[in-house]
């Protein structure tokens, strides 16, 4: 998705925190969501905007998981448009009433920062000399699928 100038969205300590946030190039909304969908491998992806698909947006928030609860963070730090799972109806009714633009390709999206993961995680078992194993799981745990 060629997010640049990340930070993170909503610090817990230090230097960590949940999600992030950056720069895209301008692009339409539309257009930036069919990306995502590509991106993640996706049949579909829902939408949260009201007849506003063509906004230009080029500052976006990224959550894994369900994190619809950090919007208003993405809100504060300038996102126009916000990605993350498992958005409820009326989260997506008040992400529109504060005009918000939101992509939602469901909860699954985590599997991509797998490999990442394992490659950190080894790089500490290097620094600390730990006798222990990191192998990325093959396994599909999403329940859903589309007809």
């Amino acid at each position: 998705m060629e997010i640049t100038d990340t930070d993170i969205l909503t610090p817990t300590a230090d230097s960590y925190g949940i999600g992030r946030i950056g720069k895209i190039e301008k692009q339409t909304f539309s257009d930036f969501a069919l990306k995502v969908k590509e991106k993640f491998h996706l049949d579909s992806v829902r939408l949260v905007a009201y007849g506003n698909q063509e906004t230009l947006v080029n500052r976006v928030a990224i959550c894994g998981g369900s994190g619809q609860g950090f919007y208003r963070d993405a809100m504060k730090k300038g996102a126009q448009v916000y990605i993350t799972g498992d958005i409820y109806y009326h989260t997506a009714q008040e992400m529109i009433t504060n005009g918000m633009l939101a992509i939602d390709p469901g909860h699954h999206i985590e599997v991509l920062f797998i490999d990442k993961l394992v490659e950190k995680f080894n790089a500490w078992k290097a620094d600390n000399q730990w006798n222990v194993d990191f192998i990325a799981s093959q396994a599909e745990t999403n329940p859903f699928y589309h007809l």
